[in-house]
C-alpha cells in the first residue's frame, strides 16, 4: 500500500525518536504469524517497558543513519518486526525469546544493544542473562549472609554465657539450702 510523502517522513521521524530512546532493541521476523498471535505478542511487549513496530525497512534505515546507528543496516532483512527497549533489556529478550519458542512464524534474528550489534546467538545469550532485579537480590543476599552469620555466631556466645551463669545459680542456689 503506498503512502504520502508526509506520511513516509513522520514513520522516519518516529523510528528516530524510538532509536533515540530506547537502549536495545530487537528484530524479527514474523512471517506466519495471525492476527491474535501478533497481539498476544503486542500485550505481552508492551508490559516490559518496550514499543513494537512493525517497520519499513528502507525508512528505518534512513532513520537509523539519522540517529548515528548505522549498524542496524548489517542485519536488517526481509519483512521485520522490531522492538524497541525503553528500560533494562533482559526481560523484553526473555519474553520475546519465550513467543519465538512458542510461534512458529517469530524468529529473532538480530539487534542492537547499545552500539553492539547482536545476531541471534547473542540475543539468546542476552535473553539467558538474570534481569536487572534478580541480579539486585543476588547481591542483597551476599551482603545480608555474613551480617545474619555475625549475628548467630554472637547470640551463641551470649547463650553460652547465659546457660553458665543459670548454672553458677542453680549450683549457689543448692548450696545455700
Amino acid at each position: 500500500m503506498a503512502i504520502s510523502r508526509q506520511e513516509k517522513q513522520a514513520l522516519v521521524k518516529e523510528y528516530e525518536e524510538n532509536l533515540d530512546s530506547s537502549r536495545a532493541f530487537f528484530l524479527a521476523h514474523y512471517t506466519g504469524l495471525t492476527v491474535g498471535e501478533m497481539e498476544r505478542v503486542r500485550e505481552a511487549m508492551a508490559r516490559e517497558e518496550t514499543r513494537v513496530e512493525v517497520l519499513r525497512n528502507r525508512l528505518f534505515l534512513i532513520a537509523a543513519q539519522r540517529a548515528g546507528k548505522e549498524a542496524v543496516g548489517q542485519i536488517l532483512d526481509g519483512p521485520t518486526l522490531a522492538v524497541f527497549c525503553l528500560g533494562d533489556p533482559t526481560s523484553p529478550a526473555k519474553t520475546l525469546s519465550g513467543f519465538a519458542r512458542d510461534m512458529e512464524g517469530l524468529s529473532v534474528y538480530g539487534g542492537l544493544l547499545g552500539q553492539a550489534v547482536l545476531g541471534a546467538e547473542e540475543f539468546q545469550q542476552l535473553a539467558g542473562l538474570p534481569s536487572r532485579e534478580e541480579l539486585l537480590a543476588k547481591v542483597v543476599g551476599g551482603l545480608q549472609a555474613p551480617i545474619y552469620g555475625l549475628v548467630s555466631v554472637l547470640g551463641g556466645v551470649l547463650r553460652s554465657m547465659l546457660y553458665v551463669l543459670q548454672a553458677r545459680i542453680d549450683q549457689l542456689e543448692g548450696q545455700a539450702s
